[in-house]
């Protein structure tokens, strides 16, 4: 698998652009992956990801709190 990453944007119909020199190397029929990073929602993502850790704890996990 390949990686390619730039900055982008959200166009007024919905779609991502993508540079010309990208668009070059994909075929119409690809399958591609898309990861959406975005700088503006840090805080939520933290928040998100410290309520989803937290739910995996368990009282039975204590135990290693104070070593």
């Amino acid at each position: 698998m390949k990686a390619y990453e730039y900055y982008g944007e959200i166009l007024a119909d919905g779609h991502l652009s993508l540079p010309e020199d990208l668009k070059d190397k994909l075929k119409a029929d690809s399958k591609i992956r898309v990861m959406l990073l975005l700088d503006e929602d840090e805080k939520a993502w933290d928040q998100l990801s410290m309520s989803q850790f937290l739910k995996g704890y368990s009282e039975k996990d204590a135990i290693y709190d104070n070593l």
